[in-house]
Order: C-alpha cells, then sequence, then structure tokens
C-alpha cells in the first residue's frame, strides 16, 4: 500500500513538472450525466460584502452543482475550490437539497439519506463511523484542511473548513461535507460523503504548484493584522483569534511563530503545518487559529487564548495587536470583537448553532446577508436617549437591586442589534440578534436581569461603584459606519443618591434635565421598601425645587452638615459650593432635618446622605441654596480661617446665625462621638455669641442676655464691672463709669462672662496711640526678626519711654544710633532710614530690629522716614521671638507700665496665636482690631 502511493505522488510531481495548460472546461460544456469534478485555484467570480446565496447546490438547465463551500463564498474564494456538476433532473436536485439541510439539523436518532446515479453515489453518515470504515479502504491520496497529503499546500482566502477529497482507487474518488454545526461532539455530528469518477489529480497538483510559484513572485513581505477574537468555555465557538490581509495584494510574511506576552512574560509556538498554512496569505484573506478541531484552522495551544480580552500582546512577526478588555458573554449572549463589523442581526456566520451569538469567525467581518425590502431598518446612534440611571444595590443581600441604564428610542421603530454602546473603556454590543426597539420605547441595559417585571431589557456584565453621584459618560456607536453620539457627564453635577446606606434614588433624566427620582411615579413595589426607581417607566412631569437651611456644620475630625426643612414639603435641593459643583437629593416628606456625611459613622445616625469622599478635603468656602425662609437664592460664606478658630479646632460644631455674628456653637457634646460637640440630624442647642458693633461699648448676641451676665472693663492691671443698657432687639450698650480708672492713652477690653458662653469672652474697645501693625517672628536668618508699629494717635510719641515685652522678658527701646553710632543701615530697596531719633509723629511708623541683626528683609512700605529702632539689651526681640508668640508694647508710667498695643492680645480672654512658616511675616489688615486670625495677611520673604 505505502508502495503505490509513493509511486503516485512521484506521478502527480511529473505532471505538474511537464503540463501548464488549464484543466478546466467552460461552465455547462461538455457535462454529462456523469459526475464531472473541477478543481479552481487562483481564480474569483464575485467580489462585495453582501451574501444572497448559502446553499452547496445550483440546478440550472438541468445541469446539477455540488459546491466546496455555499455558492456565494465559493465565488469570493481565491484560493482551492472546486465543483461538482452533471446532468439530472430537478428531483435529483431537490434530494440533495435535503441531505445538505441534515448536516445542519441535530437528531436522535438520524434518519437514512441515500442518493445515487451513474457512476456516482451519496449517504450522510455520523463522521465517527465514517472514521471507522474509512481506516478499512485504500487511500491512495487526500485533499484535507488545505494539504495534499504530498505535502503541497493550498492556501485560501476564507478560513472555512472545505470538504476533504480522497481518492479511493485509480478511478474513485470519495468527498467528505462537515457539518456547519456546532452543537455535540464532533464525531456524533453528521457528513454527507459523496463518490464518483475520479479527475486527473496530476493536472490538479501541477496547477497549485504553478500558482503558488506566481505568488510567491509577486507577494509583498508584510504581515496580517488582527480582525476578530473570542474566547468563552461556555460557549460551543470556544476560543479563536482571526487575523486578515488587509491589502489587495499577496502577503508572504517572514515571521514563523506566534507570539503572546501576558503580565511580562511572553510565549511563542510554532510548528510545520503553522509554517505551511501562513507562507503565502491571500488578498482580504484570513488566517484562524484556534484550538477547536472543528475549525480546521491553524492548531494552536490552549493556553494561547487564555488571556485573549484581558489587555495583552500578540505578535506575528511586526504585527502587533494590543488587545483590550472585554466581556464576550453578555447575559445569555456571546459576542466576538471585531476591527470591522456590521449590524449582529445582519452579519453573516458560516456556523450552526443554537447560540445568540454575533461573530464570524474565518470570514471577513464585514460580509452581511441580504436582506429583505421589507426588513426593519437599524437604530442610529442619536436617537437613543437616556431616561434614568441607577447605580444599583446589589452589594446589599437584603434588597439586591441591579444597576442599570434606561434609554428611550426617541425615533422610528428600530432593530438595536445595528449599535454598539462604550462605557467605562468597555464595548457592549446591544444585541445579538434583532432586537426591536418600538417608537417611544423605553429599554434597560442592566447588571442582573430583573425578574417579574417584563422589562425590555440586556444584561451586560459592566461594573459600577458602591456609590455613585453621576451618570458615567458613555457613547453609542453604529457598528457599521462608526458614527457615533455621546452623553458626556457634567464634572459639576452630583446626585446624592445613598441614603441610609443603601442607594435608595435613581438620576431620572427628563427633557434633558437630571434630578434624583422623585416619589411620584417611582415603582410602587419598590417604594414600600425605601427606594425611588422606576425602571422600564416614561418620566413624566419635573421634579419639584424646594427651599432648605443650613442648620449645623462640623469642619473637624469625622466633618458633616445638617440641612432644615418645612417638615411636610418634599422635592429636590440643589446646593452650590464655590468651585461651581452642584449637589441635588431628594427631601422626603415629614423630614425636618438631614444630615450630609463622606463616610458612614456611628456619630451621624440613621438619617444621613452621602457626599463624594473628597467633598471636605478643601475647606469649604461658601454654600449658595434656596433659602427657607426667603425663599430666594441664598450664599453662605464660610472663611476656613474663621471656621477653624470660631469651631476651636474643630472641636465643636457651629450654627449659622445672622450678620454680624454668622455662627453659634454646640452646647451640649455629642452623645454618639466622644469628644466632639455637635448633634446630627437631632434639635441644636446653640451656645450664647456676643459680637461688638463698630461703635465702641455696644454689642449684640444671639439671644437675649439675662441678667446673670457678668461684664467688666479694662485689662490685666486693673478690671472694673459694668452692665449692660438694652437697645432693642438684641442689641445692648455698656453703662461706663465717668471717667474710667484707666489712663487715657491705654488699651483697655470688655469681658463678658455667662453660662451659655463657651468661654469668657473679651473685645478690645480701645486701643493706644502706638499700634503694632506687623511682625517678622522666623526669618530664614534667626536675627533678622522685627517689629513694624505706627502712631495712629494725634500727638507725637517719645518711644523711649516705651517697653516691648514678649512672653518671658521686658525690654527699653533706643534709637539705632544711640547703641550702634557708627552704623547706618539700609532698608531692601535701598531706602535710608531716621537712626537718631526716638520721637514718632502722628502718622509715622517706626522698625525695632534684632541689635544683631543685619541685611533685614523690609517688605515695601517701609520708607525713609521711618525710625529705626532696636533693644536696648537682646532680652526680648534680641533674644528671638518665637512664631505664635504675644507680643505687647507697654509706656511707662512711674515705676509701672501700662498697655498701649498688644500682638496676640494675652490681656483678653481671646489670646491669638499665629504660627507661620520660616519666612513669612504677619501683617494687621486696615481698620481691624486683631483679635482674630481673619484681621491678618501673611506674606513671604522673597529673594
Amino acid at each position: 500500500m505505502q508502495k503505490k502511493i509513493l509511486v503516485f505522488v512521484l506521478f502527480l510531481l511529473c505532471r505538474c513538472q511537464n503540463k501548464e495548460e488549464s484543466p478546466f472546461l467552460p461552465f455547462g460544456d461538455g457535462f454529462t450525466e456523469t459526475p464531472r469534478f473541477e478543481f479552481q485555484y487562483g481564480t474569483i467570480e464575485e467580489t462585495g460584502d453582501v451574501i444572497e446565496n448559502t446553499n452547496y447546490t445550483s440546478f440550472d438547465s438541468n445541469l446539477l452543482c455540488i459546491h466546496s463551500l455555499p455558492i456565494s463564498l465559493y465565488r469570493r474564494e481565491l484560493g482551492g475550490k472546486f465543483r461538482i456538476c452533471w446532468k439530472t433532473n430537478e428531483s435529483v436536485f431537490q434530494k440533495w437539497n435535503e441531505g445538505f439541510s441534515l448536516l445542519e439539523n441535530d437528531f436522535l436518532e438520524y434518519p437514512n439519506w441515500n442518493l445515487s446515479g451513474k457512476g456516482w453515489q451519496a449517504s450522510t453518515i455520523e463522521l465517527g463511523k465514517w472514521k471507522k470504515d474509512s481506516e478499512k479502504l485504500e487511500n491512495l491520496f487526500s485533499w484535507d484542511s488545505q494539504i495534499l497529503s504530498s505535502g503541497l499546500v493550498t492556501y485560501q482566502t476564507l478560513g472555512l473548513p472545505h470538504p476533504t477529497l480522497i481518492q479511493r482507487t485509480e478511478a474513485v474518488c470519495e468527498v467528505v461535507f462537515p457539518s456547519q454545526s456546532f452543537s455535540g461532539s464532533e464525531n456524533k455530528q453528521r457528513t454527507l460523503t459523496f463518490e464518483f469518477p475520479c479527475p486527473d489529480l496530476g493536472e490538479i497538483a501541477e496547477q497549485i504548484e504553478t500558482q503558488n510559484e506566481k505568488w510567491l513572485a509577486e507577494c509583498d513581505p508584510a504581515e496580517p493584522v488582527v480582525s476578530e477574537l473570542f474566547r468563552h468555555s461556555e460557549s460551543s465557538y470556544q476560543r479563536f483569534i482571526e487575523w486578515e490581509n488587509p491589502k489587495d495584494k499577496v502577503l508572504c510574511p517572514r515571521f514563523s511563530s506566534i507570539d503572546w506576552e501576558n503580565e511580562g512574560t511572553w510565549k511563542s509556538f510554532q510548528s510545520d503545518l503553522f509554517s505551511k498554512r501562513t507562507k503565502l496569505i491571500l488578498p482580504r484573506g484570513i488566517l484562524l487559529f484556534s484550538d477547536e478541531s472543528k475549525y480546521h484552522g491553524i492548531p494552536i495551544p490552549k493556553d494561547f487564548f487564555l488571556g485573549l480580552g484581558t489587555n495583552v500582546r500578540v505578535r506575528l512577526g511586526d504585527s502587533e495587536f494590543r488587545d483590550s478588555n472585554f466581556s464576550f458573554r453578555q447575559g445569555n449572549e456571546f459576542f466576538t470583537t471585531q476591527t470591522h463589523s456590521v449590524s449582529c442581526r445582519n452579519q453573516f456566520n458560516f456556523w450552526k448553532t443554537e447560540e445568540i451569538f454575533c461573530g464570524n469567525p474565518g470570514l471577513p467581518n464585514s460580509l452581511e446577508k441580504k436582506e429583505n425590502e421589507d426588513t426593519m431598518p437599524g437604530c442610529k446612534p442619536d436617537q437613543i436617549q437616556i431616561t434614568e440611571f441607577y447605580p444599583g444595590n446589589h452589594f446589599d443581600s437584603e434588597m439586591p437591586i441591579p444597576g442599570y441604564f434606561e434609554f428611550q428610542n426617541t425615533g422610528r421603530t428600530c432593530d438595536g442589534s445595528s449599535l454598539n454602546w462604550f462605557f467605562d473603556h468597555s464595548l457592549y454590543p446591544l444585541s445579538a440578534g434583532e432586537w426591536v426597539l418600538p417608537t417611544g420605547s423605553i429599554f434597560l441595559l442592566t447588571r442582573k436581569l430583573w425578574v417579574g417585571l417584563e422589562l425590555l431589557e440586556k444584561e451586560k456584565p459592566f461594573s459600577l461603584p458602591k456609590v455613585s453621584f453621576q451618570i458615567p459618560s458613555f457613547y453609542f456607536q453604529d457598528r457599521k459606519t462608526k458614527l457615533k453620539s455621546e452623553f458626556v457627564t457634567s464634572p459639576y453635577h452630583f446626585h446624592l443618591l445613598r441614603f441610609q446606606e443603601k442607594n435608595r434614588f435613581s438620576i431620572q433624566v427628563n427633557l434633558r434635565n437630571e434630578s434624583p427620582h422623585p416619589q411620584v411615579n417611582s415603582s410602587h413595589f419598590l417604594s414600600s421598601y425605601g427606594f425611588q426607581i422606576s425602571p422600564g417607566k416614561i418620566n413624566e412631569g419635573l421634579v419639584n425645587q424646594i427651599s432648605t437651611e443650613l442648620m449645623e456644620y462640623h469642619p473637624g475630625p469625622s466633618p458633616f452638615f445638617d440641612f432644615g426643612f418645612f417638615g411636610r414639603e418634599e422635592g429636590v435641593v440643589t446646593f452650590e459650593r464655590e468651585n461651581g459643583n452642584r449637589y441635588s437629593f431628594w427631601k422626603p416628606n415629614g423630614t425636618e432635618i438631614l444630615t450630609f456625611v463622606t463616610e458612614p459613622s456611628g456619630c451621624f445616625g440613621e438619617r444621613n446622605y452621602r457626599l463624594p469622599e473628597d467633598f471636605f478635603t478643601h475647606p469649604i468656602r461658601s454654600l449658595r441654596y434656596q433659602n427657607l425662609s426667603s425663599n430666594a437664592p441664598i450664599t453662605l460664606s464660610l472663611d476656613p480661617n474663621f471656621i477653624r478658630e470660631k469651631s476651636m479646632d474643630g472641636t465643636r460644631s457651629l450654627h449659622p446665625e445672622p450678620n454680624p455674628i454668622f455662627f453659634s456653637r454646640s452646647l451640649v457634646p455629642s452623645l454618639n462621638c466622644a469628644g466632639t460637640f455637635r448633634s446630627p440630624g437631632q434639635r441644636k442647642e446653640r451656645s450664647l455669641e456676643v459680637e461688638r458693633l463698630p461703635s465702641a461699648f455696644t454689642y449684640l448676641s444671639n439671644f437675649s442676655l439675662e441678667q446673670d451676665m457678668e461684664i467688666l472693663i479694662g485689662n490685666g492691671s486693673e478690671k472694673v464691672s459694668s452692665t449692660l443698657q438694652p437697645l432693642g432687639g438684641n442689641f445692648y450698650q455698656l453703662r461706663l463709669e465717668s471717667p474710667l480708672p484707666h489712663f487715657p492713652e491705654e488699651q483697655i477690653y470688655s469681658y463678658f462672662s455667662h453660662p451659655k458662653l463657651i468661654k469668657t469672652k473679651s473685645f478690645l474697645e480701645r486701643k493706644g496711640p502706638i499700634q503694632i501693625e506687623a511682625i517678622y517672628p522666623n526669618p530664614h536668618q534667626s536675627q533678622n526678626e522685627w517689629v513694624y508699629l505706627c502712631n495712629r494717635g494725634n500727638d507725637p510719641e517719645d518711644l523711649s519711654v516705651y517697653l516691648v515685652e514678649d512672653e518671658g522678658n521686658t525690654d527699653e527701646l533706643v534709637s539705632y544710633q544711640t547703641r550702634f553710632p557708627s552704623l547706618s543701615p539700609l532698608g531692601s530697596g535701598g531706602q535710608s532710614f531716621q537712626y537718631n531719633s526716638t520721637i514718632l509723629n502722628p502718622g509715622g511708623c517706626a522698625w525695632i530690629v534684632d541689635p544683631d541683626g543685619k541685611d533685614w528683609y523690609l517688605p515695601i512700605f517701609q520708607k525713609g522716614s521711618d525710625l529705626l529702632l532696636t533693644v536696648r539689651t537682646t532680652a526680648t526681640i534680641g533674644n528671638g521671638i518665637s512664631s505664635g508668640e504675644s507680643i505687647q508694647l507697654r509706656k511707662k508710667q512711674g515705676p509701672k507700665s501700662i498697655l498701649i498695643s498688644s500682638f496676640g492680645h494675652k490681656e483678653s480672654f481671646s489670646v491669638l496665636r499665629i504660627t507661620v512658616a520660616t519666612g513669612e511675616f504677619l501683617w494687621l489688615k486696615s481698620d481691624a482690631l486683631g483679635m482674630s486670625l481673619s484681621d491678618f495677611e501673611i506674606f513671604r520673604e522673597e529673594f
């Protein structure tokens, strides 16, 4: 037997070398009742992307032809293909169609199908049984998987299985047509066998070799590109990657292996069969790599497909493909990822399966089935509009509601399979088969299918964060034209959907307006569980906008704020921050206080809305909302320094008060958060607040001041009692002794004590004529510190009788020339000073500098008329001013001294400490008292 095969192969090779003429006769010429085999190679009859005839058989003028591929594909195949034709009648033609139809169906017991004629016979049989029977028969020659048994390779355009051709004897050949079905095991599938008189196989081999040599002589040494891929073990389609030649030239790539990179590790695969099948790639030709034998593609190990759809790299020579994340299974549908595509409904698929599948392995992705004239039009991207978004409650096992996007078809009735949906850098084809979307219909793309609601929906494996505040951006794309329609979310509008640790609300879109879903028109069933969503239901009417009022704000650890409302109102509330970000939420009926937080905590109780986690990262500078009392927009300003000072570094929350008080503080400690005074979601108990009005000794409070208010006037040297005189409302004035027991130029304070004051409070009531206006406590060179003071009185002042005092020492002031007669330093801009005087005239200013310093950094407001002073010793200024240390300016009065000016106000109950970084100095704002952080500006030394 082996000797016979060897002789036959040698005979074929000789024939291939000595014959040049084509073995083909013109179609339809000279046929008889005996089948004639015609092999074609290097010819193409038809181009285009529309597939019309998918039969293997044709019949015209009593001539029956059996083709190796469905006829529309046969006419597009440039590579190896054949047809077998003979004269017969239409009855035989119909029986052949029945035989081929059996290959597409599953049967528990296969029906008998047998045909025969002059010199031929045909039957259907299980592939496994045929293999056993075939082993018992002779096999002189075969053409299987595009390779002749002699080793000669035929190339093909389409990556599809062709029938196997076997020469049994010198006179008899057999063609075995495989099934296109993917169901069941390959050996259990039915196959159709056809025995007929053998052609001149030597001429066929000669033509193949001649054509291959011609293609090799004119080919382009370039590589193919990836056109389609798929991986899912639960699908009959298993795993494959498809490469195509995008050119109209024959390619002869130089690669010898396929390479795969996953997580930094490269793998390579090569084999003799791989090298043979990829030596030539015909124009627009397909290479199909798969580990599934049914494809009859180029076999490749399974581990080369494990990373498909997970952002890996595949390389053929210089052609490299970077994969992207893709979900091949979406609900009960399977999708391939393709570089070119058409509507899933229209895409021609050679393979037969009961699965809902969108792809066409082995074929150009752009091939379409011919449509009927009354076929439903495909949907256009711009006719699909979003109407609702819900992030889901699938994290809650008690009520695992899936997240979804709800859309409406605003155009004519159409087929949704024409669209791709792109979300979160992933592609989701809308449907793997025709999906009719009537005009005005509502449909859902959801993480899990809903049960019992009879919704128009598709399950998609997208992911959503546990807490969402916006409709994520996405776009729809026409699969064929690539035209798209985008929805881009506003980065400034946030919807607060998570309430009491559940996503209670969806975002409703109505007339392109977004808002949290109202109570009206929400699902009655889900409303009973506290959810306001309406999957599959058209949104009607705009929501009611209602007013609110900020009731409490806590800026410190575990920050929060409370809004207050009228109890019976319900609707959407919107507020805005200084950065332009807007926040919307639903206020339910019967609720008077709602708490807003960024993270769950037992401190906040149960009735709280979740804010974006970075909401309190930057201090709130303003809140704008529709005011509850006036029903008009109001902007509440919140200076961070003032808030920090007022809240006592975050230990007490704040309650808004009318201008000029701005805020009171929580009076009682939190029941749930140890160490803090706050009341999230609860009745507010505010502290008493007293503020000084512009006129000296006049005040405003947020409560009526009772009789047990204790008031003193003076400073650390002497304080005298006083009482308040009501002026109407919460305005008051001090009743003063006449005259006060203090020197006229002495700086004095008022002191307030009351049980509802958080702490005793002081106000600066009268300044001395000389005022400390700037201080440089922490220079780059420690000896270059200074204090800047000015005469704001009406008379000249001799500073030689003044003392400067820090928190530990006191020193006398002298002119700079008195201590350093030979030195005349200049200011930063070259300005000079008055060195030899201590007389400071009204409106004049002076610099007190360290006697050890030099090259002081002085701000631009330094003038040549300024006095330059220093201290007699180095105990105060010369000993270093610590950042945050209080400084006093005192005037000698006999053996004692009186307070004239203060930085830090240690004589008051409102001691102020301001710490600055190295190289920064503090300057008192014009007309400010210096009793608050906000009274100062910080400047930095420039080099």
